[in-house]
């Protein structure tokens, strides 16, 4: 893999010597948060998949508590995204099923029978959509459609893993969607000087004190870095034949971990502010790949053996050279975009990196910007709190 090492430092130094750095890093964070799932709808998503359980547990003929149903993946990390319509918002849910009868079943028999329990309600969740390991329900009328993949206790005995669920082609995969999360969240709670630095002038120029209970939003450049990669990526390939062959997530959330963490366990001290930021660990992104005799691999760090990128290994690197195209596709839209003035950006730019409906965000948010948020900002008085676990399922915080 390759890069450019230059990028951040030349970038950087034209930000600085225009002083545009501030502006970008807000009008970002106000673009970012205009295309994440609003307040409105996350509280209906929650209700969605408490029926959803409450269903489950009836037509399976099993108590409510032993079936557990919580968010995996962007819904778990609070780095969902969408440009919105005709786009959903791809919520990944677990539901991991307890009791006698689910101690040791039969992987084959389990998911159908899933399936079975999901149907009959289909004016309201559409008709469920069976996939390799999970059952998907589209929610006609509603912004957002859930993945649900049913799972029981570990029957691998795979080191690191808490859940099982089925898979056609091995009967059971080891899974740990909690741990995994866990390990994400904890490097996103890391703060570098500079955003230490801020919040203490903050505290100190303020002329009311918050009440001792009431959250304090800081800025969350991991969760909105993987955000930015993600949208951009949903653009470039949107329509594009190539789209099977695209970034998965979990790969560009674990290599943006990995860089992240080390850059603050190297330069904490280095970095003065969120843009510089986040252009070194994109441009240091592709160091955490690694190809050796067995092809290559994107280790999941929670769960020995399982290897993200193991699909490069079975299509004559055909993933392995898309993901150095977007990775390169994405540091050249950034430096574009970041060469020109914040005051009137070229629109074909911005669309390039956040598609037509974060071109019209861009337009809606740009008014409302008044003071330095870094990367997490705030949105039509609606302030993000900065979580270092995965939020428990259930609160009012649960979908980020």
């Amino acid at each position: 893999m390759t890069t450019n090492p230059s990028l951040s430092k030349r970038l950087i130094a034209s930000l600085n010597a225009r002083a545009e750095a501030q502006q970008w890093e807000q009008l970002i964070a106000k673009l970012l948060q205009r295309l994440e799932l609003n307040p409105e709808d996350r509280a209906s998503a929650v209700a969605d998949y408490e029926k959803v359980a409450d269903r489950l547990a009836q037509k399976l003929s099993i108590p409510r508590h032993d079936v557990h149903i919580f968010p995996q993946g962007s819904m778990r990390t609070q780095t969902t995204i969408s440009q919105q319509h005709p786009v959903k918002f791809d919520l990944d849910l677990v539901v991991k099923l307890t009791g006698p009868a689910y101690d040791s079943p039969d992987p084959e028999t389990m998911f159908e029978a899933f399936g079975l329990a999901l149907e009959g309600n289909e004016t309201v969740t559409g008709k469920p959509d069976p996939k390799r390991r999970c059952w998907r329900l589209q929610f006609p009328g509603k912004p957002y459609y859930f993945d649900l993949t049913p799972a029981v206790r570990d029957q691998t005995g795979r080191e690191g893993s808490s859940l099982s669920v089925r898979d056609p082609d091995i009967r059971w995969a080891p899974s740990n969607p909690e741990e995994f999360a866990n390990w994400f969240c904890m490097r996103a709670a890391k703060r570098f000087e500079f955003e230490r630095q801020l919040m203490k002038a903050v505290m100190d120029s303020a002329t009311i004190t918050p009440l001792p209970d009431e959250e304090i939003g800081l800025d969350d450049i991991l969760r909105r870095t993987v955000q930015l990669m993600k949208l951009h990526r949903d653009t470039m390939y949107r329509g594009n034949p190539k789209q099977d062959l695209m970034p998965i997530s979990v790969i560009i959330v674990t290599l943006a971990t990995n860089a992240y963490a080390d850059l603050y366990a190297a330069r904490r001290t280095s970095f003065s502010s969120p843009i510089e930021l986040v252009l070194a660990l994109v441009e240091a992104m592709p160091h955490y790949i690694q190809k050796d005799h067995t092809g290559w691999r994107v280790e999941n760090p929670k769960l020995k053996g399982e290897n993200f990128a193991d699909r490069w290994n079975s299509d004559e690197d055909a993933r392995a050279l898309e993901f150095e195209r977007w990775h390169a596709r994405l540091e050249t839209d950034l430096e574009a975009l970041l060469h020109q003035s914040h005051r009137a950006p070229s629109e074909d730019r911005i669309r390039s990196i956040f598609g037509t409906t974060g071109l019209e965000a861009w337009k809606a948010s740009r008014p409302r910007v008044s003071v330095l948020d870094g990367l997490i900002g705030s949105a039509d008085g609606f302030t993000r709190s900065n979580p270092d676990k995965p939020v428990r399922t259930g609160s009012s915080n649960t979908l980020g």
